[in-house]
């Protein structure tokens, strides 16, 4: 289901969103809503703008489904925890007799929390038919499919399987669970030699799961049964170790060369035309707490404090996911990812994924670090 009418607007540090539609007050699940603290429905506000009635719905501090996804990896197990939360939102909604074709299943509509690995879910109400959930969530889970990062052949067959579930006319959330939690995400075995510190006695046929018996490395270490062992110190009977360790996935033949600097040799560089060169945006500091610049390198470039970030800041007032920067063409845009303080451009506040173009000499503030556009 498309969505277009949806707007986003910030008001004294708190965000919400606006879809157009008209709240009957008398109905009964209005008085439901408005009577019980239901945490898994978005806190809703009926408003007229303009003379047209719209709901305004207050996501301070969450990130709806795609912003959630875009900004993390997401892997069979993100996604078994996503659904599974999604359906305890729905069975939530249901113990109130809510029509499960007013909530709003859509990317943009479902919100989680902001932080950390919560994910804590929040659905959207919407007076009117929205579909049922096997209809929209059929198109969420064809969202996820094209976000998957999987390399295990496996787990791929699986979650295709989940997939093929929701292709189904009448099917159920528990089913596309229940196959998700078939997979079985076995961690990697790293395999060494058990070596001795005497360079005399090596038992080179024996060989280890290192997950399993990484005791062993410590007795070796404080092992001193002769004088040579002895006289070594800790830190050289560790270099000694390590230097007998063998990873078996490690291809010998792709070993690297030492790499030998030639002083007379001189490394000529292609000159570059002047109408090959792409414009170039940076971000320099402008404030007091020794955060770094930033040249912006990629089309979709994302700030905040979490190191997934393109620009990683320091600052707390600065959120984990904060803003990000899109290039399209020539031209540089802004977006505010729904943070905590907010994102400024010359004292304009910015609202929620609304893109504002960058001109040079533009003073933007994340939260209370600044910078200047060039």
């Amino acid at each position: 289901m498309e969505l277009t009418n949806i707007e986003y607007e910030r008001k004294h540090n708190e965000s919400y969103m606006i879809i157009d539609a008209n709240l009957d007050s008398k109905s009964y699940e209005t008085k439901m809503i408005k009577s019980n603290d239901i945490r898994a429905l978005l806190d809703m506000t009926s408003v007229s703008i303009n003379g047209v009635d719209k709901l305004s719905y207050k996501i301070s501090r969450m990130e709806n489904l795609e912003d959630f996804v875009e900004s993390r990896d997401l892997d069979a197990e993100n996604l078994s925890r996503l659904i599974i939360n999604i359906k305890i939102a729905l069975d939530e909604i249901s113990k109130y007799l809510i029509d499960e074709n007013h909530i709003l299943l859509n990317k943009e509509t479902i919100f989680l929390e902001k932080g950390g690995d919560s994910y804590q879910v929040n659905l959207c109400y919407l007076p009117k038919n929205s579909g049922s959930v096997q209809e929209q969530f059929r198109e969420v889970m064809e969202y996820f499919i094209t976000k998957l990062t999987i390399s295990d052949r496996e787990i791929s067959k699986q979650i295709y399987a989940a997939y093929e579930i929701c292709l189904k006319e009448d099917y159920t959330l528990d089913e596309v669970i229940d196959c998700l939690q078939k997979i079985k995400c076995e961690k990697p075995q790293i395999y060494v030699e058990k070596v001795s510190l005497d360079d005399d006695d090596v038992d080179n046929s024996a060989v280890y799961d290192a997950t399993q018996e990484s005791e062993y490395i410590t007795d070796y270490i404080e092992m001193g049964a002769n004088e040579d062992n002895r006289r070594e110190g800790p830190f050289e009977k560790l270099r000694n170790l390590f230097s007998k360790l063998r990873f078996e996935d490690i291809d010998t033949e792709k070993a690297s060369e030492d790499f030998v600097f030639d002083p007379d040799y001189e490394l000529e560089e292609k000159t570059v035309l002047l109408t090959e060169t792409k414009p170039v945006g940076r971000l320099v500091y402008d404030g007091n707490n020794n955060e770094d610049d930033f040249i912006i390198t990629k089309d979709i470039f994302k700030i905040g404090t979490a190191k997934n970030n393109d620009a990683v800041l320091k600052a707390k007032t600065v959120s984990g996911n904060h803003a990000k920067i899109t290039k399209e063409g020539n031209d540089f845009y802004l977006c505010d990812s729904n943070s905590t303080n907010g994102s400024f451009i010359n004292s304009l506040p910015l609202a929620y994924r609304k893109s504002y173009k960058l001109n040079p000499m533009d003073r933007i503030k994340f939260a209370s670090e600044s910078y200047i556009f060039y």
